[in-house]
């Protein structure tokens, strides 16, 4: 009966799958521990969108999106403003992502931070627009708030983009 069981396992895919959750798992640290703590003008940088990028980027649209929506629930879970915000958002950029790169941009580290600068910058327009929905904020305030962040956000960005290459390169 468990060797019938372990035959239905593919164990390379749960290695693949484990090491994934492990890099998101080291982006919401990043981010959490690192970026949560730095604010320069009331603007903090927000990394964790490149992520999704990168997962849309080398792994595809569908699988790009199925880590989006992990990786926003796990988001909304560790911030206290947002409930289901990057969960419906990240699998947009995920497969956003992917669908760009199978058709019409190459996975270049170029390519990379582009995508991941326009991540960034949508997910800061939808927090601007949700913040001032609730009536929490004013718009000029806001539109400056996104685009320091986003800008504060650009270097940090390439740290995400190295170990999604070189894993998904190992993965193949």
């Amino acid at each position: 009966m468990l060797n019938r069981l372990l035959e239905i396992f593919e164990w390379k895919k749960i290695r693949v799958i484990f090491k994934y959750a492990v890099y998101m798992l080291l982006v919401m640290l990043l981010q959490s521990l690192l970026f949560s703590r730095v604010s320069i003008l009331g603007a903090k940088g927000f990394v964790i969108p490149a992520a999704a990028v990168a997962a849309g980027l080398y792994l595809g649209g569908v699988r790009g999106a199925v880590f989006g929506i992990f990786l926003g629930l796990f988001t909304d879970m560790a911030l206290s403003e947002t409930t289901v915000l990057f969960t419906l958002l990240f699998p947009i950029i995920g497969f956003g992502a992917g669908f760009a790169s199978e058709f019409y941009i190459n996975k270049s580290f170029f390519a990379f931070m582009i995508f991941s600068m326009t991540a960034i910058l949508l997910c800061g327009i939808v927090q601007m627009l949700h913040a001032m929905v609730t009536g929490t904020t004013e718009v000029v305030p806001a539109v400056l708030t996104v685009l320091l962040q986003t800008v504060l956000s650009i270097p940090p960005t390439a740290l995400i983009y190295l170990p999604f290459k070189q894993g998904a390169v190992l993965n193949r």
